[in-house]
């Protein structure tokens, strides 16, 4: 199903959710239900074969055995039967069994975090909820629930609740509760039981899509290509359903911890977010280029950053930011507005402001004694997994850092050098301005396009409609330039004028489908292709026959044309179609072919033979061209 079919269908459902929720959800328990059934002719699929041999067999015994005749006559049947008994069935059992692996992170006990299992043990007693097993940390800033099944699609599955160190340590006790509550709120299906049935079926196929795409045999490609015409309708359907629980999840919150506890929990994880991205990395990343090995107190970093750099006018503006975004539907995530306003609650600088750093954090509070302990694992796996890519990157930077000091003790810089010298000192050095240089070599270089690109995007950065026009015109001078273009243009428009993002999407989408419609073509060359004399001047076909003279064991001539793409006459590529001798012991052409393919052609080109069926029909094109071979033995 495309984007746009997907869009169209989730916007009806959306209406339909809304004029009648019961029918609506009548239509997705209908879509749900048969997924089982779904599941149910994959297994009778897989069950057809061993039925048909388990029937011979029965028809042996009550036939007393005058069936056997039939069996041994048509025994190479039977044999040739057993093969796809076997994959069938091996696919069915793997399919049903198969081990999902389980979620990852460190393992938390109740002796290390015993305030945290006794917020969740009053959170399952008051939310009358299934029994969280197994509680983990992980490294990231988020929060999730999962349930993992013990045996397959056979279920009987854990409760994984899944916690973020360095959420914890942005959010307070009660904050990082209404979180806790949210995520339980999915499991327990609270308000709905269906929405929590619902919530673990999606899961479930989701799982089950990623296990088959990674199915060979033929007849597990069979289920899988069954599960691919099934599953994006049930996306659909149950897409509505999913964000609706998401508001579900959020009332649960609000009722077991708190309004403003929510609210805050919310607004300060969508702050943190973007902090962490546009801020806290960065600067972790200006360490690079001054050490080779990565810095031993990351979590500490992190902890000081939200409490010192997260200041009330960063708060406003990641709150503003984060209220500009729109629900859209790639993401069954509401938009932070949108959620606010559920629970109501209209988000303004004021609360932002309110967001003071916190005293004590979820992580001293939960953790307590084992905080700092945890906080060294982590550092300690974060510098073991980055350690290769930040040494790779410290080489880098500090090759350019030599490039920079090279083309600062220059007097006189050409165009290229100074725009070389601009973006250096950008990569360099992470808060430099470097906007009014850029601008000014913007209007003295005007004809610079990646210039000319950078500037529009910085415009863009900021809020400036302007920085549209300069994008326009790289991708007017540049084709290569439309696809990153439409997509920044896209982004800009998104959330204040969607209709001119859905202009530029689907520009988008055009230029896109061109693209790969081309890459086909220059990935075949088709017995039917546009031949025409190629256009390479004397010199240049010179040294092709050079190239080629070395690989000429058993052909008679080597004819040089030019292939004009049907998908754009504007794009060629080119052909050398060689003629084999008439007398040799056997089909040389394959040794042939491997050799002129270790040849290093400076373009597109293939090498067909003229006596395949597949090319023969070249020879009447050659003649009627007029072309003469650029090699004669």
């Amino acid at each position: 199903m495309e984007q746009n079919q997907f869009d169209t269908l989730v916007a009806k459902l959306e209406k339909e959710s809304l004029q009648d929720p019961r029918i609506y959800a009548f239509k997705v328990f209908l879509v749900a239900a048969l997924g089982f059934v779904v599941l149910g002719v994959a297994l009778l699929f897989a069950l057809l074969p061993l039925i048909a041999l388990i029937g011979l067999g029965a028809l042996v015994v009550l036939t007393g055995g005058k069936a056997l005749i039939f069996v041994l006559k048509f025994g190479k049947l039977l044999i040739l039967l057993l093969i796809p008994t076997w994959i069938m069935l091996k696919s069915s059992v793997q399919m049903l069994f198969s081990r999902f692996p389980k979620p990852e992170g460190r393992e938390l006990n109740a002796a290390e975090a015993p305030e945290l299992f006794k917020r969740i043990e009053e959170l399952k007693r008051r939310a009358h909820g299934p029994v969280i097993h197994r509680v983990l940390l992980t490294q990231e800033l988020n929060a999730a629930i999962v349930q993992h099944p013990r045996f397959g699609l056979l279920g009987w599955e854990e409760n994984y609740l899944i916690l973020g160190l360095p959420l914890l340590q942005v959010l307070n006790e009660s904050e990082a509760l209404a979180v806790v509550a949210h995520e339980y709120g999915h499991l327990s299906g609270h308000h709905s039981r269906m929405g929590g049935f619902i919530y673990r079926l999606r899961s479930t196929w989701g799982r089950l899509q990623a296990m088959s795409e990674q199915w060979q045999d033929w007849g597990s490609r069979l289920i899988t290509k069954l599960f691919s015409k099934y599953a994006p309708y049930f996306n659909a359907y149950t897409f509505v359903y999913a964000r609706h629980n998401e508001f579900i999840a959020d009332s649960v919150s609000v009722e077991l911890v708190g309004i403003q506890e929510t609210a805050n929990a919310l607004m300060r994880t969508q702050i943190a977010a973007q902090f962490e991205s546009e801020v806290f990395w960065p600067n972790i990343d200006k360490f690079v280029s001054s050490q080779a090995e990565p810095i031993p107190n990351r979590s500490q970093q992190w902890g000081e950053a939200i409490s010192t750099k997260l200041d009330e006018i960063l708060r406003v503006h990641y709150l503003e930011l984060a209220n500009r975004f729109k629900t859209n539907n790639f993401d069954t995530h509401p938009s932070l507005s949108d959620r606010l306003n559920a629970i109501g609650v209209v988000p303004n600088s004021a609360h932002a402001q309110q967001l003071t750093p916190i005293k004590e954090s979820a992580a001293d509070v939960w953790l307590a004694n084992q905080y700092q302990t945890i906080a060294q694992e982590f550092d300690l796996l974060w510098q073991k997994d980055v350690q290769a890519q930040w040494q790779q990157r410290h080489k880098y930077l500090c090759t350019k850092r030599e490039e920079f000091l090279a083309l600062a003790a220059k007097d006189c810089l050409t165009m290229d050098e100074r725009w070389h010298f601009l973006m250096l000192d950008e990569e360099l050095n992470v808060d430099a301005d470097i906007i009014d240089r850029l601008e000014a070599f913007v209007a003295e270089f005007p004809q610079h396009l990646q210039a000319r690109y950078r500037h529009g995007i910085y415009l863009l950065s900021k809020g400036s409609e302007q920085g549209i026009a300069e994008l326009e015109y790289v991708m007017s001078q540049e084709s290569d330039a439309i696809l990153s273009g439409c997509e920044a243009a896209m982004n800009y428009y998104k959330d204040e004028r969607p209709e001119k993002a859905e202009e530029y999407r689907r520009r988008w989408i055009s230029r896109n489908e061109y693209l790969l419609t081309v890459q086909n073509e220059f990935s075949a060359l088709p017995s039917d292709a546009i031949l025409v004399e190629h256009d390479l001047d004397d010199e240049t076909v010179n040294r092709l026959r050079e190239l080629v003279t070395g690989n000429t064991e058993y052909i008679n001539k080597i004819y040089l044309l030019r292939r004009v793409l049907k998908s754009d006459p504007k794009l060629h590529d080119y052909v050398f179609a060689f003629e084999i001798s008439g007398w040799t012991l056997g089909d040389k052409s394959a040794g042939i072919l491997k050799r002129m393919s270790l040849i290093e052609i400076p373009f597109s080109a293939f090498f067909v033979n003229l006596k395949s069926s597949t090319y023969k029909k070249f020879r009447a094109r050659i003649k009627k061209l007029g072309v003469m071979p650029i090699y004669i033995k």
